[in-house]
This record gives structure tokens, sequence and C-alpha cells, in this order.
């Protein structure tokens, strides 16, 4: 009943966002939590049909109101209807009081990625402060064997896509072709991906090409990657998304991806827990854009970017395409080993610089 009249507060917008608690619920959570302990402790050696679905509910219960027990002025209780159905969630917006809390049980922590950029942005969201050290490690690896160009005369933005999907396969067409080998393709969403993918299949049938499902099982994604193999007969070029399991984690040294490119500037899709997100930091910070989408962007773009070059040996390009990577906002979060990338405003630039950076090779 208690879920029923918050699905009707909802209303049209489908959401509601409260800063405080729903100290109501926790209070009928508790008294559900007595009663089926009791009910479960005599029923568990009984063949009763519900049991393992109770015993569920009953630590999701637990589990919700433990997470209670943090709630403070860095969460607000997102409460969202879709349908018939209703969700309250405990959201967490600024995770770095509590994850300060957690280091300071120990005596020292470390925290390294290749990808903490900007790094005054990852010290503050993961619970450090202005003492704390840091370190800016330059890349080990030869700068010169990453080609790294900025096709900036495209815009992907939202608003734009319908009219970029012809302008991207050209680009994907002639960033493939001058050296043969595998291709990874990143896009900043399924949707975006598949209007290109069948672009690119109807106008070019000859290349070889595979595209990420949305959900694929383990055999699914090793048959995936167990498709990059080196010195293959023909050029491959496989479309992925951004963020995706495919962007992050993979290692394909040497020849096995030599190119990747990507569509965008990986910024989350629009959603009420993001903009809850921006909102949040545009009053602590005023950077609350930058918190919620351009910095959570900018990091799945340099997790995708990081797949070319594995070892000391590779060799390979990156190809960024959109407008807004050519913007000083973005420029400044490029890593010091992107300093000498370099912009192309045409596929016949594109195509030269390819064809001089492989024939360095």
């Amino acid at each position: 009943t208690y879920m029923v009249a918050l699905r009707k507060q909802c209303g049209e917008e489908g959401f509601i966002i409260h800063k405080s608690e729903l100290s109501d619920l926790y209070r009928l959570l508790n008294n559900f939590i007595t009663e089926a302990e009791e009910w479960i402790v005599k029923n568990q050696n009984k063949d009763i049909e519900g049991f393992e679905q109770l015993l569920e509910v009953y630590f999701s219960a637990i589990s919700f109101l433990k997470i209670s027990e943090f709630f403070d002025n860095r969460y607000v209780t997102f409460i969202e209807a879709v349908r018939s159905e209703v969700r309250v969630k405990l959201f967490c917006i600024d995770p770095s009081y509590l994850l300060a809390e957690a280091v300071k049980r120990g005596k020292t922590a470390v925290f390294f990625s290749a990808t903490l950029t900007p790094l005054s942005y990852f010290m503050d969201i993961l619970g450090g402060d202005s003492e704390d050290y840091n370190i800016n490690l330059c890349s080990p690896f030869d700068s010169r064997k990453l080609c790294l160009l900025v096709e900036s005369g495209v815009s992907t933005k939202y608003k734009n896509r319908e009219n970029s999907y012809d302008s991207i396969v050209e680009i994907i067409k002639a960033a493939v072709g001058k050296r043969r080998g595998n291709y990874l393709v990143y896009f900043p969403s399924y949707k975006y991906m598949n209007e290109v993918y069948s672009r690119f299949l109807e106008k070019y049938p000859e290349i070889e090409t595979f595209v990420q499902e949305s959900s694929m099982t383990e055999e699914e994604r090793e048959s995936f990657l167990n498709r990059f193999q080196p010195d293959k007969a023909a050029s491959m070029v496989c479309f992925g998304v951004l963020g995706g399991i495919f962007s992050e984690g993979i290692d394909l040294k040497g020849d096995r991806l030599i190119g990747a490119i990507i569509i965008g500037v990986g910024l989350p899709q629009i959603s009420v827990e993001q903009d809850i997100i921006m909102d949040y930091f545009q009053r602590k910070n005023g950077m609350g854009y930058e918190n919620a989408y351009m910095y959570p962007g900018m990091n799945k773009v340099l997790q995708a970017a990081g797949r070319v070059i594995r070892s000391e040996s590779d060799r390979g390009m990156v190809l960024l395409v959109d407008e807004r990577f050519s913007h000083r906002t973005y420029k400044n979060l490029f890593p010091k080993h992107w300093e000498h990338s370099r912009g192309v405003r045409s596929t016949a630039e594109l195509q030269a610089r390819l064809e001089q950076f492989w024939k360095e090779g």
C-alpha cells in the first residue's frame, strides 16, 4: 500500500526526489524483517513454494536498511515509477566522504589508473584532500608509435547525429584503408552504432565487419575477441560502444588491434540521476556539468584509446571524431602523451597523415 501511494505521487514526471529519508518506509521494512525472520526459521526445513523468493527479499530489505545508516546530505532518496513498478533508491551522489572514511581504516592507500584525468577531479571524488601525495607519470611508451588524430569537422551531438551518419561511414573507410589490420570503432550508444553500421555494411560489403550486441554471453564475448587475430588476409572493422565490455579491460597486443576510432566525447546519457549529480556539484563547486557529464565521458574516451598501445613494440592509430575535441576545454583534458595530436579536416588529409605514419613504421 505504501509503495502504491509512492507510485501515485510520482505523477506524470514519473519520479520524485527527496533530500530527506523515508522513515515510514524504514519502519515498515523493519516490521517485515522481524516477521519474515520468524517465518524463515519456522519453515527453513520445509519444501514450501516461495521460500527462496521470500529469503531474497528478506536479505534485500536488510541490505537497504544498512545503506540507510550512511544517509546524509550527500544522499537523496530517488523514487521512480515505471509502468506498474516503483523503485526507491538511496542514491549516493558524492561518495568522497565514505571512501575517505574507509581509507582511514588502513595506514596507506594507493589509487592508480591510466585514466585518472583530470587528477584534481578524481582526488576529490575518491575522498582525497590537498595534503595527499599525488604523482602523474608519463606514458612508458614511445609517443611516436601512436598516431593520434582529431577529426573536428563532424558534430556528434545528439541533435546533429542524423546528419553525421554518412560522414562517419566515409571517415571510418578512410581510416582503415591505409593499412591492413584489425580496427575497433566506438560509439556513444547502440542506436548510433547500428545506424552507422548498417550504412557501412551497405556501402562497403567487401570489408569484414562485426558488431557488439547489447547483451552477450561469456562465450559470445570470447568469440568476439578471438576474431582479432594478427596477419589476417584482409582488414576487419568491429563496431562497439564506449564504456562497454570491449572498451576497457581487454588486452589485444601487437597486430591483434592496430587502430581505434572513437565517435563522440563519451558523455553519459542524459538522465534524472546524472542531472541530480550535476545539480549537487554545481552547488558544491560550480562544476556540475563537468563532474556529471564531461569528466566521466572523457574517462571512457581515454579507456577506449588505451586499447591500441599495449606494449613497447605496439604501433597504431587513434582517431577522435567530434568537433568538441578541438575545443580548449577538451584539449586541456588530454594526457601528456597526447600532446602530439594532430587535427584533420577532411578524409583526404586523414588519409595523407595515416599514409605517412604507416610508411615511417
